[in-house]
């Protein structure tokens, strides 16, 4: 269900984020700044599934583990999005618009929070599907190496590194 969710954020996250690139209000008008909140919804449960995937490793291991459960594209899918957050941030800094002012959010504004949007809801589908896919079908356990293991190995027999 929250990989549904997720998928859902990044979609209307997209589709907002086109409306405002053209200027026009996106698919949930005044409704849009929702769209954090959903962020929090399935971003809090992606984050601890990753974690629980990925305790004990070293951190420069933790996308490739946390993401070991996805097909091979969607680490650079996500990194594309994490990029492109960075860079959509960075434009509308430049050229954002006077602070004040109520109502729904301006195009420009949208357009400053929908490139992390994107990221956010990205990296929280596919966390929760790779931990969906890990759990579900049980992917053979292996070290930070790549060696596999035994199911109830706790250190690999090849290199000593812990077992995940």
């Amino acid at each position: 269900m929250l990989i549904v969710l997720a998928g859902i954020g990044l979609a209307l996250s997209i589709v907002s984020h086109i409306a405002a690139l053209f200027g026009r209000p996106g698919p949930l008008g005044k409704y849009t700044f929702f769209l954090h909140i959903g962020l929090f919804v399935v971003a809090l449960p992606a984050v601890l599934a990753s974690r629980r995937m990925t305790s004990g490793l070293p951190r420069q291991d933790f996308w490739r583990e946390a993401l070991r459960g996805c097909p091979p594209w969607t680490r650079y899918v996500v990194y594309g999005f994490i990029y492109y957050a960075g860079v959509n941030f960075l434009i509308f800094m430049l050229g954002s618009p006077p602070k004040g002012g109520s109502g729904p959010m301006p195009p420009v504004v949208v357009r400053g929070f929908s490139g992390h949007w994107m990221a956010f809801y990205a990296v929280s589908m596919a966390l929760l599907y790779s931990a969906a896919r890990v759990e579900k079908e049980s992917l053979p356990r292996r070290c930070p190496q790549g060696h596999l293991a035994g199911p109830a190995a706790e250190f690999c027999e090849k290199c000593g590194r812990p077992v995940f």
